[in-house]
């Protein structure tokens, strides 16, 4: 009778620690990670999976750079929100599995 007692506990332990990794995973899907470039003039958004949301260039960093320099601006403003949002997927992956 102990034994089921012991299994019925280890089961609960085990759908609560399920349940906490719900909670964790939704909060960490409605996270934003921004990247920023030409000294901040270029912000990029994403989502937690490094889709682009939003895309904000400055009127200013038009009329400075010329279309191969504004390109690397905007490419390196995404690639920094991209890789913020892929070392928060490593912290997410290494709480849920110590």
């Amino acid at each position: 009778m102990q034994e089921m007692y012991d299994a019925m506990a280890r089961l609960e332990e085990l759908a609560g620690k399920a349940r906490r990794a719900e909670e964790i995973v939704a909060e960490w899907s409605a996270r934003q990670f921004v990247g920023r470039a030409e000294e901040g003039r270029i912000v990029a958004t994403t989502d937690a999976l490094g889709t682009l949301l939003t895309l904000e260039i400055s009127p200013l960093s038009r009329k400075r750079l010329d279309a191969t320099r504004l390109a690397d601006a905007i490419l390196a403003a995404i690639a920094q929100a991209e890789e913020a949002a892929a070392a928060s997927k490593g912290q997410l992956m290494n709480t849920l599995h110590p």
